[in-house]
């Protein structure tokens, strides 16, 4: 779990949730049976951090960009709200990010929020003050999908007796580049930031990317959540807490010369069954097989969430027969290299059977 932990003050704490890049209209792995609901599922997570607010309420929510992922539809931004309106005792912040940049004819144009939301809307850095919190926030939204400028570089409080808070979407050089130094240097309390999907907690410079609440594609491994948060003027104290109905997890499996397919299904079975049956999963064979065998990836793909399989078994080839089969020929003298030595090493044994692989597929390929 990460987290950071500086003074705690015992009086005049704010509790807060951070969250973004939650992508609502994404639908992750739409093409796989499996996955049909998975837009929905995005929608039930917001919905499940809203009802969590309810039960245990904090005074301050904080989505750091991308709440949708492409221009929000008008009933969708009437659906949010409604779910922003059933916490009124906290503030909603927010900003539009890359993927849901105001452009033209955007209903974020106009659109009137709740009385406890404050929607960021601006093209520039603004700040808007929250006296019942002792608290600023300051953020902008994209009115476009890249900003290559650095916008945050330059923001300086206006109120250094009040609890300042950055919200800040970019961090690559085409979606407004962060240096976390000038960042730290202009008195912000905290900086909540979006774009990037994976968690993140900057303990030195009081910053942290909350990552996705869900994973949104298959590069999104480990666990999705938010960060909940607590701070005044003496301090900060922030955990990440998992959240996502699913997770994006890699397998490893390591093959035998004597495994079967039967056998590869079952254990994988049972290692899915162990590590979680709703996540998502992407596999990779290494080991040595028997010559004659080939995992049957089509059926690797039945057992369970599977995004993708990736097969980097060599075969346990009896180099001793393979070189007086090939004596005459590329393979037999690429063999012979590594028959005339000793003994080898690790990389040295790898790079034989990989490299034996690679000969016999090109011959294959050329009869």
């Amino acid at each position: 779990m990460l987290y950071l932990k500086l003074v705690k003050n015992s009086g005049g704490t704010m509790r807060f949730i951070h969250t973004g890049d939650i992508h609502l209209g994404a639908t992750p792995e739409s093409k796989r049976p499996w996955a049909a609901n998975r837009g929905d599922e995005i929608w039930n997570t917001l919905e499940r951090l809203i009802k969590k607010i309810k039960i245990d309420p904090v005074d301050l929510l904080i989505i750091a960009g991308d709440m949708f992922h492409r221009q929000p539809l008008l009933r969708e931004l009437k659906e949010v709200d409604y779910l922003f309106s059933t916490i009124p005792d906290t503030k909603v912040v927010l900003c539009a990010g890359n993927h849901d940049a105001i452009k033209k004819g955007s209903f974020y144009d106009g659109f009137k929020w709740s009385e406890n939301v404050i929607f960021l809307g601006d093209k520039n850095i603004e700040s808007v003050e929250i006296p019942e919190l002792n608290t600023c926030v300051y953020g902008l939204s994209y009115h476009q999908t890249e900003i290559k400028d650095a916008m945050y570089d330059h923001v300086i409080v206006d109120r250094p007796d009040m609890i300042n808070i950055l919200v800040a979407h970019g961090g690559d050089e085409k979606h407004i580049p962060i240096n976390r130094k000038k960042l730290a240097m202009s008195g912000f309390d905290y900086v909540a930031m979006g774009h990037i999907h994976k968690p993140e907690i900057d303990e030195k410079m009081k910053m942290a990317y909350s990552g996705s609440l869900e994973p949104i594609d298959m590069n999104d491994i480990g666990p999705r959540g938010y960060i909940y948060g607590e701070i005044s003027k003496r301090g900060l104290e922030l955990e990440f807490v998992p959240f996502a109905k699913r997770i994006y997890r890699e397998l490893d499996f390591t093959v035998t010369p004597t495994a079967t397919n039967l056998e590869i299904r079952h254990r994988l079975i049972d290692m899915i069954k162990e590590q979680g049956q709703d996540d998502m999963y992407k596999i990779t064979f290494s080991g040595y097989r028997d010559p004659d065998f080939d995992i049957d990836v089509s059926d690797i793909e039945g057992v369970g969430n599977v995004v993708s399989v990736i097969d980097n078994t060599v075969p346990d080839y009896d180099f001793e027969e393979l070189y007086a089969e090939n004596k005459d020929n590329i393979l037999g003298m690429y063999i012979k290299k590594f028959l005339d030595r000793e003994s080898l090493t690790p990389l040295q044994r790898k790079t034989l059977y990989y490299g034996t692989k690679a000969l016999m597929d090109a011959m294959e390929d050329r009869a």
